[in-house]
């Protein structure tokens, strides 16, 4: 393509194609969040200051320095920095005073994703296993970042020159999955870089009809195209817009569309840009998103989602978001644990989340929020749906669990607040409490907290 038809003014949108470092920083503040720690840092390969950071007092190399000291293969945790090992060194008894670092290597190499926080702390076994997750996810992230960047600087930096732009800019292209195209207006002739053809799995000769190209778009994506395109071009400007693509082999990919308008006068005459399979960060950015969300081992909602929809009480005073809160905690569980060991437990619980999620409605938020802890925010305020939930998940709970040819019975204890008007402090303490006198009382009931109006406890 022609520098007049949009090669050298499309060469610089590349620059916002590919994860930086904002990108980077904000994946580490949602890792940050998930563990509820100070800082997470992620450390490249080379020695001195993190690669990236999330957190307070980052930037200092001491606290990197730690990191790399404490790492080894795999997960590394040092639940107290004031043990006579580490207390003399000088990220711990100087400011902040790190008392808790927690590592694990990334699998290419020596680079680092950590966690710090000011105070003692351990990691539950699935914490350690969600902090696997995380450190696959960091090492991929940075990867598509640092070609991101680099990819930019190449191209900025050859920019001055167009014929040798466009072969650094070809062969930059074909590793980052990136291909020029460009429609003519108003006759709709399409032309492609042989990376566009790739994307959609055709040969870099098959002819290219607009329509049955559009088609190739699911239809979500195909009418946020049209919206799009329609605006641009009314306007003379342009836009940017992912979409799901079914290519001619049948595959889903995400692409990343950059379109400008070129006009002669008034008139606009073409519309081109650029398109980048983003499938592996669609992916990434889904699981990242899932890793702090939802519960790794169970797939309920974890306690962060938990305590944001608690909080949405607060934010709407008035107006309840939910109906009632039940707060569950599993009778007999830690013989399991004791007995049969980690196995068995894991299974208990993955048992359990799928029985807490067939006895509750569509609407409602089922989350774990501890060890053998879970909640409920019911979306109804029906009266006496709380109590019929509570019944039928105490039953279902008292179904005896069958694990490995054995099969052992646990149950569970439920308190029940009604949210009228209490806040979410309120709200979660009176169904602790609630809770604690089911627990007092024999087990394997229910009790509801008193409240405005007032409520009495029921036995199922």
């Amino acid at each position: 393509m022609h520098a007049s038809n949009g090669l050298y003014d499309a060469t610089d949108l590349c620059s916002s194609l590919a994860p930086g470092a904002d990108t980077v920083v904000a994946f580490l503040d949602r890792v940050r969040e998930a563990f509820a720690v100070r800082a997470v840092l992620l450390l490249g390969p080379e020695g001195g200051a993190p690669a990236w950071a999330s957190g307070g007092a980052t930037s200092d190399a001491a606290a990197a320095a730690l990191c790399r000291a404490v790492s080894g293969e795999g997960l590394r945790v040092v639940p107290d920095l004031a043990a006579p090992r580490w207390r003399t060194h000088p990220a711990v008894a100087g400011a902040p005073g790190w008392r808790f670092v927690a590592t694990h290597t990334l699998g290419s190499g020596p680079g680092l994703l950590a966690l710090l926080d000011a105070r003692p702390r351990r990691l539950t076994r699935v914490q350690e296993r969600r902090l696997a997750d995380f450190s696959v996810a960091a090492e991929s992230l940075g990867r598509l970042a640092r070609a991101g960047e680099g990819l930019a600087q190449a191209l900025a930096a050859q920019g001055r020159a167009l014929a040798h732009s466009r072969k650094i800019f070809d062969r930059a292209a074909t590793a980052a999955r990136i291909g020029v195209w460009e429609c003519a207006l108003p006759d709709e002739t399409l032309t492609w870089t042989d990376q566009v053809y790739a994307m959609f799995d055709l040969p870099r000769d098959a002819p290219l009809d607009r329509d049955r190209i559009v088609a190739c778009y699911a239809p979500d994506s195909r009418a946020a195209l049209a919206e799009a395109r329609g605006r641009a071009i009314a306007e003379r400007g342009g836009f940017t817009l992912d979409a799901e693509i079914v290519t001619g082999q049948g595959r889903r990919r995400w692409i990343r569309i950059n379109a400008v308008v070129e006009c002669e006068g008034a008139d606009p005459v073409r519309i081109f840009g650029m398109k980048q399979d983003i499938t592996e960060e669609k992916l990434l950015a889904d699981r990242t998103r899932y890793l702090a969300e939802f519960d790794a081992m169970t797939g309920l909602a974890n306690r962060a989602t938990f305590q944001a929809r608690l909080a949405a009480l607060d934010e709407a005073p008035g107006r309840s978001p939910f109906g009632a809160l039940l707060l569950i905690d599993l009778d007999g569980f830690k013989p399991v644990n004791d007995t049969l060991g980690h196995p068995a437990g894991d299974a208990c619980l993955v048992e359990v989340a799928g029985r807490l999620r067939g006895s509750c409605r569509d609407g409602d938020l089922v989350a774990r929020i501890g060890g053998d802890e879970f909640a409920v925010l019911l979306a109804t305020t029906a009266p006496g749906i709380a109590e019929e939930v509570a019944a039928r998940l105490v039953a279902a709970l008292g179904q005896p669990v069958a694990w490995a040819g054995r099969t052992f019975s646990i149950g569970a204890s439920i308190g029940i607040a009604r949210a009228d008007g209490r806040s979410s402090a309120e709200l979660y303490a009176a169904a602790d409490a609630a809770l604690y006198a089911a627990k007092a009382e024999g087990r394997a009931r229910f009790r509801v907290a008193a409240g405005p109006p007032a409520l009495s406890a029921r036995t199922p």
